[in-house]
Order: structure tokens, then sequence, then C-alpha cells
């Protein structure tokens, strides 16, 4: 396969401020309208701004008990970074209730009267988090402050401290603690899948990892979607011990967990197709990992099937095509997601930058990389690659 560079913009918050300042002058705005003030999703919405949209919409009217336990949260400073792309930057803040009039859908205040109000916390949480008010989260959930893992709650607590606290360490081991205590089986299984997924990604298999593993194992869930996750969890243990027919079985056993479910509703529809992404990423993910580029791009398809206005589609499907040696189709790839707009688009477009250099389209690339530092100055790859072309 195909060597690539990293892509890695520099951390910390002196560099995140530079990327705001740099995002809201570069003339690339996100897209999709949900993120700024829970308009109406459009053709530029990916199924997870779907998702979120459909939450507040359940939420404001009272219904968030139909909803269906959905798996993936977005970043949270998703919403953040889209007011910046929009140059509003009297949108950033922490407070809901300071949002700017002119930005938010009727739906926005809805939710807000509602948070205020105290209905359903673990919904509220759930939403909160969604559009980037972690305090707000924590404090519905929490008024007090954490103490402790709750029955009925212990999910969005766990969401709630991972997007608060600065030590992933002390969260991953409250969840582990948490999974050892007298929780429901199904919060006790979340809070331990939560650990061994952090380690896994991590390429760790520690002690920790382990236990974590065998609690996982000892409460696994019937339910169809959620076994899905169980497995696709599990494929870690023998890829991280360099069993590749082991991590296929167990993603064989998702993807068939998958394949069972039946919706009978518009929402658990949502839901399932919500549950498939990361599946599909995951498979696509391990390809690459053990050196399938080809068999990767081709499960990148799903993705673009399943959610073709998601930044995450266009970049995993544009690093398998990479890898696969195929610049000019990664080159359309890349234009797609940084027709998407926002932050991610700076990854994109230097990947669009690089795949152009390999097809010996030295100007288009350089322009492709201003654009990236233009979007986000503060990836060493981009200054690197416009210093050495």
């Amino acid at each position: 396969m195909i060597v690539v560079p990293r892509y890695e913009p520099d951390p910390g918050p002196r560099a995140l401020a530079r990327r705001l300042a740099a995002l809201a002058s570069a003339g690339v705005p996100v897209r999709c309208p949900v993120w700024l003030g829970l308009r109406e999703p459009g053709p530029w919405s990916s199924r997870l701004a779907e998702v979120t949209h459909t939450i507040a919409r359940h939420y404001a009217d009272g219904t968030g008990d139909a909803l269906p336990r959905f798996n993936t949260n977005p970043y949270p400073a998703t919403r953040v970074f889209a007011a910046a792309g929009h140059g509003r930057v009297d949108a950033l803040g922490p407070d809901m209730a300071a949002f700017p009039p002119d930005l938010a859908a009727p739906l926005w205040w809805r939710v807000l009267d509602r948070v205020r109000a105290g209905h359903d916390p673990v919904v509220a949480a759930d939403l909160l988090l969604r559009l980037g008010y972690q305090r707000h989260a924590a404090d519905v959930l929490d008024p007090a402050g954490f103490a402790g893992f709750t029955p009925g709650r212990a999910v969005k607590q766990l969401a709630v401290l991972f997007w608060s606290r600065p030590s992933s360490a002390e969260v991953e081991a409250a969840a582990l603690a948490g999974a050892r205590s007298g929780l429901p089986a199904g919060e006790r299984h979340a809070l331990a899948l939560f650990v061994l997924v952090r380690h896994g990604r991590r390429g760790a298999d520690t002690p920790a990892l382990r236990e974590a593993a065998a609690i996982v194992e000892a409460t696994a869930p019937d339910e169809p979607l959620a076994r899905q996750a169980h497995y696709r969890a599990l494929a870690f243990v023998p890829f991280l011990r360099g069993d590749v027919a082991g991590t296929w079985d167990l993603l064989d056993r998702a993807l068939a967990c998958q394949r069972s479910v039946r919706p009978d509703t518009a929402l658990d529809r949502l839901a399932r197709d919500d549950y498939a992404y990361p599946l599909h990423e995951t498979i696509a993910r391990t390809h690459l990992r053990t050196g399938h580029a080809d068999r990767a791009v081709d499960a990148t398809g799903e993705l673009v099937a399943l959610s073709p206005r998601d930044s995450r589609t266009w970049a995993i499907r544009g690093d398998a095509l990479l890898a696969a040696d195929r610049p000019d189709e990664a080159a359309d790839a890349f234009g797609e997601g940084i027709a998407l707009g926002g932050l991610p688009a700076a990854r994109a477009a230097f990947y669009r930058g690089w795949a152009l250099a390999r097809l010996g389209r030295a100007d288009e690339a350089a322009e492709s990389y201003r654009l990236s530092q233009r979007i986000d100055p503060t990836a060493p790859a981009v200054a690197e690659a416009l210093a050495h072309p």
C-alpha cells in the first residue's frame, strides 16, 4: 500500500484559537444547516445531523420516550466550528440561551424551554452534548455534581464525563469501576464497552482492556443493534494480538446482527443506519490496517450509501483510495469532502493536494494546499508540502 503523510493539526488552546480565527475568515462555511440553530436538515446534511434534529424535535414535542437508542455522537465542538466557519463568533459561547436569535430556528427555543423546565433529563443531556453545551448537559443530569453512576442515567453520565473532564484516564477508571458495580447489566455493558474501545483504539492490550472485555462478554445484550456494537468492540481483542482471523470472525458476527434488523418505522430505520455507519467504518479501517486497500475502498461504498453528506465518509474513502494508489479517484473523493465545508475541509484539501501532486498536477496541488492552510494554519504537514512542492 502507498504510505501517505499524516495530517495532524497542532494541539492545545493556542492552536485552537488560531484555527477558529482562520476558519472565520476562510470563506468555507459548513453547508449543513442543523448545527447552527437546529434548522431543518437539507440536501447537505449528514445522517448524524438528521439524528440530532430528530432527537431535538421529539424532545421539544415531549415524545422523547418514542426515541430508540442511537449509537453515534457528534464531536461536541461541531456547533462551535460551524459557527466559526460562518464568521459568527457570537454563536460560540457556552450558554444556549445566548445563541443569536437570527440563527436559531423556533425549535431551538422550544428545546431550551423544556430544558429549563427540567423535562426528561437523559434525552436533554444527550441533545445538549450534541449541540456542544457540556456544562448544561452536566447540570441537567447531576445538578449537585457527579457523585457516581446512577441507574437509568449511567450511559449519559459517562458521555458527559468524557467530554467534560480533561483526564481520559480518570474517566476510563470511573467507567471501569462503574462496570464492576451493581448497575443494571445493560449499563455495566455500556461502561465496559467504552473502556474496551478506548484502550483498543490506542492499540493497548492492557489489564483494563482484558477486564473490560470480560465484563462485556458477561453482560452481552440480546437486542441485535446492541449486539452488533458488542461484537464490533470485542474485535479489538484478537486484533491487538495479531489474530486477523479472530478479528474477522467477530466483525462477521457484528455484520450478521446488523443485517438481521428489520425496522418497522422511520425512527427504527434511522437508528439502524446510525449503528451501521461505525460498523462499516470499522470494516474499512480493518481492511486498511491489514493491508487490503482495495477491499477498504469497497467497504467505504457502504458509507457513501448510508451518509453521502458526511465529511467522515469522504475522509476514509479518500484515505482508502490513496492507499490503493488510485490518486485520481482519491482527489475526487476529497473534493466531495471540501464541498461540505467547515473545518474537515482543511484535511480534505490537504489530501486532495497530495493526490493531485502524485498525478503531476503541481499547480492544482499547491492551490489545494493553500486552501487547507487558509482553513486551518496549524497543520505542519501542509506547511511542509507548500515549502517543498
